[in-house]
């Protein structure tokens, strides 16, 4: 991926076409092949904005941007498709952001931090402009009901309308989520690629280094503890918090990833050992997931790769 990188950062036209060209081919891209040219050229757009700053970083954002909108519009592309280019652009202008904070603050912490913030206000504003969230989830829902429903799952009428329920009240929670997840791993591949070519195996100590300060666990505490009696704040504030409460729960993955990544490095053990951790993570997240925040919490007083490194 030097030659890649190395590509992009040869002058603004290289860049320029990093970026445009597949988000120009995006609009039309299948599912898969679509994520990949998005993600793409969110990446083209963090390693300008890492290494060349956040001024040339939007250069090549408005590029992408500008080129993608063109081009649907040529094509009059569906209502589904625009919905997509258009989270495709927050995406991207999420992306410049995080790696502009990187950039300024040289903390991959704060730049975690500040994606995580961005995006709990779509959360704050789908619950603000829709009416009822619920069934307005529900509706968007509707052709998961036919899937289902069908006599292959072997679910009940009654078990299939709790689940759709149940999905549609964390449903802006977990499309924030998702595009969030999406910004970060742009986010780390861009910086992996700038210190591939200026400072080798700088972001692996980088990552690995990633924690939460003292202050910000005490924070996490007091939101745990509001999120335990959310019930009782009334439905419309509780379906905010619970919703909130996917994105910390994303941040904190990551964060309990890096403590993971610290203590095997420091302890010299297998690499294996990560390998099975993201297996279990994709397997087993429901019960992964939860540990990992934990471990990223409880490290704020407890620093395991340092009690490590003495061992």
């Amino acid at each position: 991926m030097r030659i890649v990188a190395s590509y992009i950062l040869k002058g603004p036209l290289h860049a320029s076409l990093a970026a445009a060209v597949p988000a120009m081919l995006s609009i039309s891209a299948p599912f898969l092949l679509k994520l990949m040219l998005i993600y793409f050229s969110a990446m083209t757009i963090s390693l300008v904005s890492l290494r060349l700053g956040p001024k040339k970083g939007v250069s090549i954002l408005l590029a992408a941007v500008a080129t993608a909108l063109i081009v649907s519009q040529v094509l009059q592309v569906s209502n589904l498709a625009r919905l997509d280019l258009w989270n495709a652009i927050y995406l991207w202008a999420l992306a410049w952001l995080a790696a502009s904070v990187l950039f300024f603050t040289r903390s991959l912490s704060l730049a975690l931090e500040a994606i995580g913030f961005v995006s709990v206000i779509p959360i704050v504003v789908y619950f603000a402009i829709v009416d009822e969230p619920i069934e307005f989830g529900l509706l968007l829902l509707e052709p998961m009901r036919l899937l289902l429903s069908s006599p292959e799952s072997g679910l009940a009428p009654q078990q299939v309308s709790e689940m759709l329920r149940s999905a549609a009240s964390l449903l802006a929670g977990s499309v924030v989520a998702y595009t969030a997840l999406g910004v970060i791993l742009s986010l780390f591949v861009a910086r992996s690629w700038q210190a591939n070519l200026f400072s080798p195996g700088a972001w692996a100590q980088e990552f690995r280094s990633l924690r939460l300060s003292r202050n910000e666990g005490w924070v996490t505490i007091v939101l745990i503890a509001i999120l335990m009696f959310s019930s009782q704040l009334g439905e419309p504030l509780g379906l905010v918090l619970v919703n909130i409460s996917v994105i910390i729960a994303l941040v904190y993955v990551i964060f309990g990833l890096a403590v993971i990544h610290g203590v095997i490095a420091n302890s010299q053990s297998s690499g294996y050992w990560l390998g099975g951790i993201y297996i279990l993570l994709i397997l087993l997240s429901k019960v992964v997931a939860p540990l990992l925040m934990l471990l990223a919490l409880s490290d704020v007083w407890v620093n395991y790769r340092a009690r490590v490194t003495k061992s």
